[in-house]
């Protein structure tokens, strides 16, 4: 089955947006590491420990997705840059996301601007509270999907 992973710093929000992106209600603390989700094709969601964790989980994750969403949540992304080349050279199309876009007053339109200036990398604001952004990011997700079906 076709892997998405789902990477970022502790607290940025990546299992909150799992339950987004597969539509369900969030269950707290529930404990799982990959959900299905359909789109142009059925997908394994694989939710990750934290990029600031020492870990090889993450590493792992990395080697085996074909689509990685890279969450940003604060302008210090410095380690999330880093693990966007390191998930490109294992072969991953990467998707950029500000998470958490509701509790900004622009809903993270800023944070992506600096993210493109400084990457050159498009980030889709996504609030996994409001659901704002969730659609344009599955339809990208579905898109990437598609763009590496023809590779």
């Amino acid at each position: 089955m076709r892997q998405v992973g789902i990477f970022g710093k502790r607290k940025s929000g990546k299992s909150a947006l799992m339950y987004a992106l597969t539509r369900q209600k969030i269950i707290q603390d529930a404990a799982f590491r990959a959900m299905e989700i359909s789109g142009v094709t059925k997908v394994m969601l694989v939710d990750t420990v934290g990029v600031d964790v020492e870990d090889s989980t993450a590493e792992k994750s990395a080697q085996s997705v074909e689509v990685a969403l890279m969450l940003i949540t604060n302008d210090s992304f410095e380690l999330e840059l880093a693990w966007i080349n390191k998930l490109k050279k294992a072969g991953s199309s990467v998707i950029v996301v500000i998470a958490q876009a509701d509790k900004f007053a622009d809903g993270g339109a800023a944070l992506a601007a600096a993210v493109k200036e400084v990457s050159g990398l498009n980030a889709i604001c996504v609030s996994s509270v409001t659901g704002a952004g969730v659609v344009e990011l599955d339809e990208e997700i579905n898109s990437e999907l598609g763009t590496r079906n023809g590779k």
